[in-house]
């Protein structure tokens, strides 16, 4: 056997190695949170803003849970701020929270937050500001919140309730808002009142 052939035949095989061993990590990466499941505890930094603090109705708390949230629901987006799904998906989303601000009885029931995977502060500044977003986007450099969340890929929209019971989940573009926002009411009218 030429040296040739030898040396051909050991670069396919390590290609053919380096394909398995990426197929066997994205099968240990964990798994998102699904409908009827619950959330892991996270516990999130609160967000720069008063506006946004005042927003989710979290007080004067520098740490915060979903359980804080005076929500009964809280839409939770997990989202990267280089995804390309995540910026197309971007004015629909925004649309939405505008749609459900303008109900005054959804406004009170429905939340909104976002989590990047990966973003710095500065990032996710520069991601709010340019993409107009008009609610909490949290940033999660060290990826601590997204390994708990199971390592969704970008964009993972879930639907939650207040002691963290997964109602909806979604991984990519929601294609029709009308019909999420039909299911956020649902939702809505059959989720225990808020606590406080």
């Amino acid at each position: 056997m030429s040296m040739v052939c030898l040396k051909n035949q050991v670069i396919g095989f390590l290609v053919i190695l380096f394909f398995f061993s990426l197929q066997l990590q994205d099968g240990f990466c964990g798994t998102p949170s699904k409908p009827g499941e619950n959330l892991p505890e996270i516990i999130l930094d609160a967000p720069a803003s008063k506006k946004d603090g005042l927003y989710l109705g979290i007080g004067d708390r520098t740490r915060f849970s979903i359980k804080d949230v005076d929500a009964q629901l809280i839409v939770l987006e997990i989202l990267g701020v280089y995804c390309p799904l995540c910026h197309k998906q971007r004015p629909h989303i925004n649309r939405l929270f505008h749609r459900i601000n303008k109900n005054a009885d959804l406004s009170r029931k429905v939340k909104f937050l976002g989590i990047t995977a990966g973003g710095t502060p500065m990032e996710v500044d520069y991601y709010m500001k340019q993409s107009k977003v008009p609610y909490p986007i949290l940033p999660d450099e060290k990826f601590l919140i997204h390994k708990k969340l199971g390592q969704p890929r970008t964009p993972y929209n879930m639907v939650v309730t207040k002691d963290g019971q997964v109602l909806y989940a979604h991984l990519g573009i929601i294609k029709d808002m009308d019909k999420f926002f039909a299911a956020l009411k649902k939702m809505s009218a059959k989720a225990p009142p808020v606590n406080k």
